[in-house]
């Protein structure tokens, strides 16, 4: 198993990831796994677009949050560049769990290149995506060997 950075290892249970993920109330950190990371929803009411169902924008910040996870690195940290979404089946109702998972398939020295998938508990496909990742340095990190462009 991938062991989280400081960052993600000291997120409570009761806070999310980043201000946007405390917003629509996903909190936790991913869970690491050998190939990537994991987040795991249960859907509220306030998750829903207008036709009942999970809204588009929460599977693509769901995506890109498990994407970015998976390129996990202790002195870096990275940018979307790209990302592509693609919608195979509405997303589920109020009170269903989804499961979203972000792969890391290719690492350079600035970029990471990502796969995504959501599923529901029945294990159906309701979305998949890829991404790229720019690796930039941490926040107050010490530049040794920094990235180049």
């Amino acid at each position: 198993m991938t062991e989280p950075n400081e960052y993600m290892a000291n997120i409570a249970v009761d806070q999310g990831v980043d201000p946007l993920m405390d917003h629509l109330s996903i909190f936790g950190a991913p869970t690491f796994l050998d190939d990537g990371a994991a987040i795991e929803l249960r859907l509220e009411p306030f998750h829903m677009n207008g036709g009942g169902t999970a809204h588009g924008g929460l599977f693509m910040v769901l995506l890109d949050v498990v994407m970015a996870c998976s390129t996990l690195d202790a002195e870096l940290s990275c940018v979307t560049v790209e990302l592509k979404s693609n919608f195979m089946r509405p997303g589920g109702v109020e009170g269903d769990l989804i499961k979203a998972r972000g792969f890391l398939r290719s690492r350079g020295r600035s970029l990471a290149f990502c796969d995504g998938e959501i599923r529901n508990e029945g294990g159906e496909l309701l979305a998949t995506a890829s991404g790229t990742f720019k690796y930039i340095k941490r926040p107050g990190s010490v530049d040794e060997n920094p990235v180049r462009t």
